[in-house]
């Protein structure tokens, strides 16, 4: 396989499994502070040498492969992600990429609708329907979010599997790092294969078969989040004294909190 063309599918992956978009949504939860304890009541680990790190205590049997994996993913994102990014928002300007990303996001309309219902949250399904209504026919397509503008339908949370499971009060289960995919947890993997289920984008690679469609459909998607993504990595990990133990932390932070929202 040519180079682009992996390239191509590795970001296809990130789009079909929902990642780019927890990637960029958890930097933008703050992380709490050394003197004030997560949500959830996280305990943290630290010493002397330590005074500016909070370290949430997290089940993570198989830290040396995921430490091993970690590193790949780095060298990953430091060779081939961020010139990729680089390029591509030099190509695209910011008009074009934000309409992309708004039109996959109101494609992912059923993965939203479908976990608000089963967490019983029937008035989010209802605005989440009104957003995809309003922003499918006066947004072209969801290339615009005219529903923003809607007092009533602007602030609906967003909503996963993962989150569902969370709500439903399934534990993390082990910490797991996968090669291109990045963090997860045992809980959030099988949630993104439920997410991915719920996905339209991916039906079209299960109906036309092949992985040649599946890049296809999904490529855009993945492109979209890879700037987004390559800044967040960048401001979790850059200054810390142990970049796996900052972007350990700040996912299963992100997570926690996004389930109680």
């Amino acid at each position: 396989m040519k180079i682009p063309a992996l390239l191509l599918a590795c970001f296809a992956m990130l789009a079909a499994a929902g990642c780019a978009g927890k990637a960029r949504e958890a930097a933008e939860t703050p992380a709490p502070t050394a003197s004030a304890p997560a949500a959830g009541g996280k305990e943290y680990a630290g010493d002397d040498d330590w005074d500016d790190v909070v370290e949430v205590k997290v089940h993570d049997p198989i830290e040396p492969v995921n430490r091993g994996i970690f590193w790949f993913n780095h060298q990953l994102y430091t060779y081939i992600a961020k010139p990729f990014s680089k390029a591509y928002k030099f190509i695209f300007p910011d008009l074009v990429r934000r309409g992309v990303r708004n039109a996959y996001e109101n494609v992912r309309f059923p993965v939203r609708f479908v976990n608000h219902t089963l967490q019983g949250r029937f008035d989010r399904t209802a605005k989440e329907t009104g957003r995809f209504v309003v922003n499918s026919t006066a947004g072209v397509g969801g290339l615009m979010k005219p529903a923003d503008k809607i007092p009533a339908l602007s602030d609906v949370p967003k909503s996963d599997t993962g989150q569902t499971f969370a709500k439903w009060g399934i534990p993390h289960g082990p910490y797991l790092v996968f090669p291109v995919l990045g963090p997860s947890s045992c809980r959030d993997i099988v949630g993104t294969a439920g997410d991915t289920a719920l996905n339209p984008v991916a039906w079209l690679g299960f109906i036309f078969g092949g992985a040649g469609w599946t890049t296809a459909v999904s490529a855009p998607s993945g492109a979209h989040g890879v700037p987004d993504q390559m800044d967040q990595y960048d401001l979790a990990t850059q200054n810390a004294l142990d970049p796996y133990i900052s972007a350990r932390t700040g996912y299963i932070q992100y997570r926690d909190a996004a389930a109680q929202r």
